[in-house]
Parts: structure tokens; sequence; C-alpha cells
């Protein structure tokens, strides 16, 4: 637990890790292997983050993935195997990493909790098929976060499926409770609004709101990005603080599903409807119309299947330890 605390950003600091590409003189590796993630401020790219370092048992140096290109001759000199994990890496705003990555990694490469986006809004979805597939066939360990992402690249049966990272962290760094919401109680319960700022259309955030005060819920709200007045831990906490979530963020989601608590996904993106499909734990909507039907009955389901979830990332943390720390 001690690596978990050191993990774990400070209570008034925002979230940070030993980040190579934003040194401004020449970087020192600190450790063996080096982490490609999103520093987007996004909490959905620091979970899954933390999820795998605790995982591992070791604190490791990480590379912004929005900083490109890579500088290889010191990645090669310096490290003995990458990691490119987790959240959602295969969306197409990351094409020149994974084409960078492909030409010039020589090293080992773990693909760790990733999976790709495809926004309604956009046409063009996903990173290249063609360098994904490339760089997953040399791949000495490969593993997403749902069956979309193995479908829409044609991955082959070697590729792990898991929940993704987060949970590992959750489990370890909080106590996780089933909620024992009861709908049919006088009490009034509350719910969290876990809102995508690109996704949820504008006029739909008052509407959701309103939906959930008349459907007689006290209503909280977190846009799950990190920032000076509101820290990572601020913002996972109001998960269990509340009874159930309705969300049009993917992470908000997979926080509810960790946390144990009952979630409405409202989907502008089939990464979502994909998650709910192969984890459960939560109830899909694909109108406001729908979105109303499920809160007045509330059927969104108990997270039944957490422990076996929970295992399986684990299995394949320690496959991953084995391979890039016992080496």
């Amino acid at each position: 637990m001690n690596l978990l605390r050191n993990l774990r950003k400070k209570s008034d600091s925002l979230t940070t890790f030993n980040d190579i590409s934003k040194k401004k003189v020449v970087p020192k590796a600190s450790s063996k292997i080096l982490q490609f993630y999103s520093a987007n401020r996004n909490i959905g790219n620091y979970t899954p983050v933390l999820g795998i370092q605790e995982m591992l048992g070791a604190k490791l140096d990480t590379w912004n993935i929005h900083r490109t290109p890579i500088d290889w001759d010191f990645v090669h000199k310096n490290y003995e195997s990458v990691i490119v994990g987790g959240a959602g890496l295969l969306h197409r705003v990351f094409e020149d990493f994974w084409i960078d990555l492909e030409k010039n990694c020589r090293l080992p490469i773990v693909i760790w909790g990733i999976g790709v986006c495809l926004p309604a809004h956009e046409v063009m979805g996903g990173v290249s098929k063609k360098v994904v597939r490339e760089v997953f066939s040399r791949a000495i360990l490969a593993n997403v976060r749902d069956e979309l992402t193995r479908d829409h690249y044609d991955l082959d049966s070697s590729t792990s499926i898991t929940i993704c990272p987060t949970i590992a962290y959750i489990s370890r760094a909080y106590e996780v409770k089933i909620s024992q919401v009861n709908r049919g109680a006088g009490e009034l319960k509350k719910i969290l609004h876990s809102h995508h700022i690109n996704l949820e259309p504008g006029d739909l955030t008052p509407r959701i709101k309103e939906l959930v005060q008349n459907n007689g819920w006290l209503y909280t709200f977190t846009d799950n990005v990190e920032s000076e007045e509101n820290l990572l831990d601020f913002i996972l906490q109001k998960y269990p603080r509340n009874d159930a979530v309705v969300t049009t963020r993917l992470h908000g989601a997979i926080i509810a599903y960790s946390f144990r608590r009952p979630y409405f996904a409202l989907s502008f993106d089939p990464k979502i409807d994909a998650f709910v499909k192969l984890y459960g734990g939560g109830t899909l909507a694909s109108s406001m119309e729908e979105l109303q039907e499920h809160m007045e009955s509330f059927s969104a389901p108990e997270v039944s299947n957490y422990e076996v979830e929970l295992a399986k990332v684990h299995k394949f943390g320690e496959l991953a330890r084995q391979t890039l720390c016992d080496r």
C-alpha cells in the first residue's frame, strides 16, 4: 500500500506523473519501463495509468502521446520496454503517435487497457487500422477494454479483453460498497450527472438536470475534468457519495461500475454501448425518452459481476508484471 499512496496525488495538488516529454532539460530516466499516456485532464486518462502502475508495483516514467515526434534515441537508450495504456488512445487524434510508434519503436511493446473512440459527430473515427494492426502484431502482450475495439481492428484471439484498469486503482484506493438505494423508499436519493462537454449537446445538460429533479432525485454534477478546484480525489469521491450516476462519458460508467454504483448511460459513442453490453451494471438509453423511462422505474441493475471482472483485470496485470518486471 506504500506504493499506492505514492502513486496517488497529494490532496492539495494536481495529478502528476514523471512525464519525460515535458522536461525542458535533458531528462533522467527513473524506471526501466516507459508508459505512453494522454495528459488531457479528463480523469479517465489518469485512473487507468494509476491502475496499471499499482498492479505492476512500480512507479513508471511516462510520455504524453500528444507530444510527437518521440525522442526515440533517449527511449531506446534508457528503457527496456514500453507500455501503451490505458484509456481511449485509439481516438483519431492520436494517429501521429501510432505512426511514430510503428515506424520507430524497437523495444518490446505492451498494449494495455486501451480502446477506440467513434463519436457520432465525427466522420472519421479511430486510428488507421493498418497501423494499429501492425503494432498489435508486434506487441508481446495486448489488452483492450471492449469487443468494439477488437472487432473494429479485426484483432486476433490472442488479444485480451478486460474492463478498464481504473477498477484496479479504485478497488485499492477506496472503500467500495454496494449501493443500497431503494427507489421505493421515501428518502430522497442523489444522482451524479457525469457530463461530457464534447459529446453531450449543450441544450441536453439542463434537460438532464430537470429530468433528474422531476423524478424526485437530488442532482449533483461533474465533468470528470481535473482542475485546481476539482482534484482527482475530489471528483472520484462524488461517485460513492451518490446513489446512482447518469452519464454521457464512458469513464462515468467505468467509475460508477468500479464503485458498484448503478448508472444510466446516455450514448453518443458506441464505446458506451459496448461497455454496457459487455460488463452490465447499468442501463443504456439512446434518447431522453428512454432515459425518462429507465429513471421512472429505476431499472439500473446491481453491479453483480464486479468481483469476476476485477479478477480478470488483476490476472492480466500479473501476467504483465511477470513479463515486464521479472525479465
